[in-house]
């Protein structure tokens, strides 16, 4: 079993559902009934709550175990346990996607560069792209970083670290504790692109940056800070 596997039983209480993510996307994007694509979704709850409030969601995540949770506890939804890489196979066009939580960055940079371009294939003229990764500005300026701890239900808590930190990859560390024992333990590579890269690379794939922020509070981007990376585009 791999680790994300491994994770899909505790990921709702990791990292639950966040009202100010979910209000980010639907100030960002389309009116319902619009179709909507969750790149990376996970257990399925921001695709879940799209599809109640009227959308036609659809989100793909890699982990079978993820998308079997996804299934059962959001039915209104459609799951497909799908690479992010094969996105153009799922046929026909959405009017919005998105791919949040550091996803994107499991992606080497020539990848990342032609997942756009799946990106752009998937998404109809003056559709809305969502991409949210790390600030790597700031990553990228450390020789490690531990990520804040999380805790949850008085007896969970998951570790996360950066280290080997370099232009090219970071090793992600992570480490899941319930109730003192250790549930898993992993290292995977992460690949760092800097905000001006991403966007340029957006820019050459004609999408128009719409938004640029620290946090789904609103928060401006600031390089020098560590907090996310959030980008909003339009599909020219």
């Amino acid at each position: 079993m791999n680790f994300y596997s491994s994770f899909a039983a505790y990921y709702e209480s990791v990292f639950p559902f966040s009202q100010p993510v979910y209000d980010f996307l639907r100030r960002t994007l389309p009116t319902p009934p619009a179709t909507v694509l969750d790149i990376g979704c996970g257990t399925g709850h921001y695709a879940g709550a799209l599809a109640k409030d009227g959308f036609d969601a659809t989100g793909i995540d890699l982990d079978p175990a993820m998308i079997a949770y996804a299934r059962k506890h959001y039915p209104a939804a459609s799951f497909h346990t799908l690479d992010m890489r094969a996105i153009t196979t799922l046929g026909g066009a959405f009017a919005a996607a998105f791919c949040i939580g550091n996803t994107a960055a499991h992606l080497p940079h020539a990848a990342f560069a032609r997942f756009l371009d799946d990106v752009r294939k998937a998404v109809t003229p003056d559709g809305a792209w969502i991409l949210q990764v790390m600030n790597w500005d700031y990553v990228l300026t450390q020789t490690a970083v531990a990520l804040p701890l999380i805790t949850a239900n008085g007896d969970v808590i998951f570790e996360r670290h950066y280290r080997d930190i370099s232009a090219e990859r970071v090793t992600f560390e992570t480490r899941l504790l319930v109730g003192g024992v250790e549930i898993f333990a992993d290292a995977t590579p992460l690949y760092p692109l800097p905000s001006a890269e991403i966007i340029a690379l957006h820019t050459a794939r004609g999408f128009r940056l719409a938004a640029h922020q620290g946090s789904y509070d609103g928060n401006p981007f600031d390089p020098a800070q560590f907090s996310a990376n959030i980008f909003a585009f339009t599909k020219s």
